[in-house]
């Protein structure tokens, strides 16, 4: 899959295309352990030989993770095998154990399997940690395609959280608030911004979830994760106000999420306050079918409300970079105008 590079940028081997689960038996070892997910294991259990072992991840929580440990070392090779959760915790294992690892994920629900950290959490706040590069990662069109849309549609958070990241990342540097080792870079924040563009522009594709619509959010999920790293653990292009909203909104609430609602609910959040919530981002939001209102994540209105007043908070209390929430003064029209403008997208 052809890429824009910059520097040393340089995705994970990534191999596309169909029955490439099938092929995994042909090559893992015998001390083989698939890291997955319960819901999961029934739909693909008949792809692999009934020997192999299992384990399903039950927490994300760094000190129940670190009483699993002893588990997996009499294993050589890791599989991911699910969503982002099961990615992370392959990742997780791998690199405390020492194991080779595969990727395989079964949606495109976030951009997980291209970093290289994994998304713990420590007393229910994401913190990424670690060090782990696969193999190779597979992506299967026809996986890919028989995963409820939802948790494909998910993907485009991490997505268009890059166009909320360089806002605030250029909204610190123009406080002259920007981190001394993250100076804004325009070129790190144009090719951020022409994967939304790419986006944007392939909205029927990725409706579809065809061919071209997998590899728009693939290709976009390479840069996401991979970059992070190859700009020296820079997050300013990638990530802002819409993931600090979504780890907020995961600890006030204690639930787990679809990551890409709460992170899209942010993203509209962040376009707002940077006054730069265009007609371009309505239009895809009402052309796919893709629901971020608090009602479809099992949550409420006022679960949102309750976020908006603790964000800023938050953000200074996790010393989490410097953006719009650090200078977010909450009052109650901009929840109502948040509302308003998420339910606009559904009538």
């Amino acid at each position: 899959m052809q890429m824009k590079t910059l520097n040393n940028f340089n995705p994970f081997q990534t191999i596309v295309g169909y029955n490439l689960l099938d092929e995994l038996k042909n090559f893992i070892s015998k001390k083989t352990c698939i890291v997955t997910m319960d819901d999961l294991w029934k739909n693909f259990k008949s792809n692999f030989n009934n020997d192999i072992e299992v384990y399903f991840v039950n927490s994300l929580e760094e000190i129940s993770l670190e009483k699993e440990i002893s588990y997996f070392n009499k294993f050589d090779t890791i599989v991911g095998l699910g969503g982002g959760q099961a990615l992370d915790i392959a990742k997780f294992f791998s690199w405390k154990c020492n194991l080779k690892l595969f990727q395989f994920p079964t949606s495109l629900s976030v951009d997980a399997v291209f970093g290289h950290r994994s998304g713990i959490r420590r007393n229910n706040i994401v913190n990424y940690v670690g060090w782990a590069i696969p193999e190779c990662v597979f992506i299967d069109y026809e996986i890919i395609q028989s995963a409820p849309k939802i948790y494909n549609y998910s993907g485009i958070g991490d997505v268009l959280c890059f166009y909320t990241g360089v806002l605030d990342w250029k909204y610190a540097s123009n406080q002259n608030k920007c981190e001394s080792k993250w100076e804004y870079n325009n070129d790190l924040a144009t090719i951020s911004l022409n994967y939304v563009e790419d986006l944007l522009n392939n909205s029927e594709n990725v409706n579809k979830m065809n061919k071209k619509g997998i590899e728009t959010i693939v290709k976009a999920h390479q840069w996401g994760g991979n970059s992070f790293f190859s700009s020296g653990w820079n997050p300013r292009h990638i990530e802002g106000v819409e993931h600090f909203f979504f780890y907020n909104l995961e600890l006030l609430t204690k639930k787990k999420f679809i990551h890409g609602q709460p992170v899209c609910l942010g993203f509209v959040l962040g376009c707002l306050l940077h006054n730069q919530y265009q007609d371009k981002f309505i239009n895809f939001f009402k052309e796919i079918d893709f629901d971020i209102r608090p009602e479809a994540m099992n949550i409420s209105w006022d679960d949102i409300d309750n976020c908006l007043k603790t964000l800023k908070d938050f953000v200074i209390k996790n010393n989490l970079w410097y953006g719009i929430c650090n200078e977010f003064d909450y009052s109650k029209n901009i929840f109502l105008e948040l509302k308003e403008n998420v339910e606009n997208i559904y009538k």
